[in-house]
């Protein structure tokens, strides 16, 4: 891994240096060397076991790296169970269902759901109170005493009314009997022209 970094570093450096060369070399060169602190320049090469340990060091963190970032994406991602989504590896309820899924319904549809349910209830309780009112209204306005002096009137008005009501109908029975008779004297007078 080291050494790839190097590489790649070299080739950076030789690009910059000439950048009107765009072929790449045949070789690679030798890389470079890090630097080093002054004690390490002083003492040579450092020992075999010591590059080992800082090998191993690197392979170890790359590997925890990548652990780490496929727990992650494990942790991301989410799974249809029995019809809910299931978070891979989040935590579970009792009932099988995350304890995010448990809350999803918003405030504002619980608001509206309670709304409809007190206009239920006031629409059944508030039908039948709004029509006895209304007829207590209809017949608070009918029990209006009325003077007898009136009362005698209006029986005659009445007995009025029935008796042009019945002279009326004996006026229409009359003229649909004039009408009948009518039409019989013509029908006769009709068939004699054409018999003639």
């Amino acid at each position: 891994m080291h050494v790839r970094v190097v590489l790649q570093q070299q080739a950076q450096t030789a690009t910059q240096a000439n950048p009107r060369t765009t072929e790449r070399p045949e070789r690679p060169e030798r890389p470079e060397q890090p630097e080093r602190p002054e004690a390490q320049q002083q003492s040579g090469p450092p020992p075999a076991e010591q590059l080992r340990a800082e090998i191993r060091n690197a392979i170890e963190a790359a590997r925890q790296a990548e652990a780490d970032a496929s727990q992650q994406r494990a942790a991301n991602q989410v799974r249809i169970q029995n019809g809910f989504p299931v978070i891979a590896g989040g935590a579970q309820t009792h009932a099988g269902v995350p304890p995010d899924v448990q809350n999803m319904i918003p405030p504002q549809a619980v608001d509206i759901a309670i709304g409809f349910f007190v206009m239920c209830a006031v629409m059944v309780v508030g039908w039948p109170l709004a029509r006895a009112f209304g007829r207590r209204l209809e017949r608070g306005g009918s029990n209006v005493a009325v003077p007898a002096g009136m009362q005698e009137q209006l029986q005659r008005i009445e007995q009025a009314v029935d008796a042009m009501s019945i002279e009326i109908e004996r006026i229409s029975e009359s003229q649909r009997f004039l009408a009948k008779l009518q039409a019989g004297a013509a029908e006769p007078a009709a068939l004699q022209g054409e018999r003639r």
